[in-house]
């Protein structure tokens, strides 16, 4: 009676992957996305694990028939929350991916900013991992999933191209047993799993012994190093530059970080 058994084609009608048009559609994605700051601030606050459509609906100025109509379930909820993850990583990524300096450098511009991201939202960070589970991915509907997948292309465009370009100036050599999918998802697994490493499992003995503040970039070094990707952290002060680039492109974030103690 109250529009609960939301089915996934409907929902497409609120998950924002057409921009809106009327001051309707206007409305409709308005809500939406106060939905999923709302659902954020739930999850950041009590977890994946915690976060029900009922709770989602308490805390929100609608009823839970609107609620059903923007999300067929809390798993809807989770992607939406990914999508929103992936478009606030994409905007500080943006920031470096136009910078000055070799294709190294750039790639270590996209890194600080991963890492800014995940000392700002710890719990959005590691989103990805629980929306891609198949027990979100099948209850959620067809539209968020969708959207999903072609922010994710866009992120592995951005990263195929600094590849690319670092195979252009001859920064980096190949063999053709590596391929460029292969150069991004080491990147990207070193990145998500040492700051989600980081974040969350301090009480480790091997985490809980580290006392380098640049214990990330030590990771990334490591990683680049190994691939030959030049300049080499023998020839370039990549502590120097990472200062660089999160004073130069990311102070607010850093000043916001150092208010919450972060």
């Amino acid at each position: 009676m109250f529009g609960l058994n939301c089915n996934k084609e409907r929902c497409a009608l609120f998950s924002g992957e057409r921009a809106p048009k009327t001051k309707k559609q206007q409305a409709i994605a308005e809500r939406d996305h106060e939905l999923i700051m709302l659902a954020k601030d739930l999850v950041n606050k009590e977890g994946f694990a915690n976060l029900t459509m009922d709770k989602l609906a308490s805390i929100s100025p609608y009823s839970k028939g609107t609620v059903y109509n923007h999300f067929c379930s809390k798993e809807d909820v989770i992607v939406a929350l990914c999508s929103h993850a992936i478009k606030v990583e994409m905007t500080l990524f943006n920031r470096v991916l136009d910078m000055e300096g070799s294709s190294r450098d750039i790639l270590m511009g996209v890194h600080v900013a991963y890492h800014i991201f995940a000392r700002l939202e710890p719990i959005l960070s590691t989103c990805l991992l629980t929306a891609k589970t198949p027990w979100v991915i099948d209850k959620a509907s067809n539209a968020r999933v969708e959207m999903l997948n072609q922010l994710e292309e866009q992120m592995i465009d951005n990263a195929d191209a600094i590849v690319n370009r670092a195979l252009k100036e001859g920064s980096l050599a190949m063999s053709a047993a590596v391929s460029t999918d292969a150069v991004v998802f080491a990147n990207w697994s070193l990145a998500l799993g040492s700051n989600a490493l980081i974040a969350n499992a301090t009480n480790s003995r091997c985490i809980h012994r580290l006392q380098d503040p640049f214990t990330i970039l030590n990771n990334i070094n490591m990683l680049l190093d190994g691939m030959n990707w030049k300049p080499l952290s023998s020839e370039r002060d990549y502590k120097r530059l990472w200062k660089h680039i999160e004073q130069t492109f990311f102070a607010e974030e850093i000043d916001l970080l150092s208010q919450l103690g972060r």
